[in-house]
Order: C-alpha cells, then sequence, then structure tokens
C-alpha cells in the first residue's frame, strides 16, 4: 500500500490513468500540466499529460504548468477519499487555483478523471 501524498502515490496515479482506455479518448490530442500542492506539508507534485500519457514529477510552486492547485493536506485527504468534491473545495477556497478558469472548465471531465482514478486504489493516510 502506497503513502497519499508521495512520490510513489502519483506514479500509481499515473500508471493507473495510462492503463485507462476511457482517460486515453477523453486526452488524445491535448497536453495539460498541473501542479498540486499540499502546502502545509511543502510537497508539490506536477502531473504532465502529453496526448493521453500522462508522467508525474516532484515540482515547486513555480514549476511551469497551466494550473496550479494548492490546499492544505487534511483538504486534499478529503477529496482523495471522497467527502468533498474537487470543484466544491475550489468554491469554498480550500483548494486555491491558478490557472485559466475558463479553459479548466473543459477539462472538468479529466480532472474529474483523475480524482477517480486517485480515488480507486488503496493508499495509507
Amino acid at each position: 500500500m502506497v503513502q497519499f501524498y508521495t512520490a510513489e502515490f502519483f506514479e500509481e496515479l499515473a500508471r493507473r490513468l495510462n492503463a485507462d482506455a476511457e482517460w486515453a479518448k477523453m486526452m488524445a490530442g491535448h497536453d495539460m500540466r498541473m501542479v498540486c500542492t499540499a502546502s502545509d506539508k511543502k510537497r508539490s507534485f506536477l502531473i504532465a499529460v502529453k496526448g493521453f500519457k500522462v508522467t508525474t514529477a516532484s515540482a515547486t510552486s513555480e514549476t511551469a504548468a497551466n494550473y496550479h492547485f494548492e490546499g492544505r493536506y487534511d483538504v486534499w485527504v478529503q477529496l482523495c477519499k471522497g467527502e468533498a468534491e474537487m470543484d466544491r473545495l475550489i468554491q469554498q477556497g480550500k483548494i486555491r487555483m491558478a490557472g485559466s478558469m475558463a479553459e479548466a472548465m473543459g477539462f472538468m471531465g479529466p480532472l474529474n478523471r483523475i480524482v477517480l482514478a486517485a480515488r480507486s486504489f488503496p493508499k495509507e493516510f
């Protein structure tokens, strides 16, 4: 079992997305880079998508990306456990987003797919 919000967690997330045929259909021909930061843990990870292929890496808040999502670790735990949804956490200001909101709205399907993939495997919190 992997520890949540670690390099191993993000690697498993990428592996699952890369094996997901529906993800491949959603992202064919699209590139996207997003950085997710747990502000209180001072941990950031890049999720990079080229076509539909996902790679992950450690990052900083300055890493170039289309979107930057930042929140406290406990908020990311709520999201990953299914106790809260990304759009609601953004609306409540619990996760701050930097990047084009209009563009992000067009990627809500893929963003939700990432969340569902993150929820789909065992992890320790």
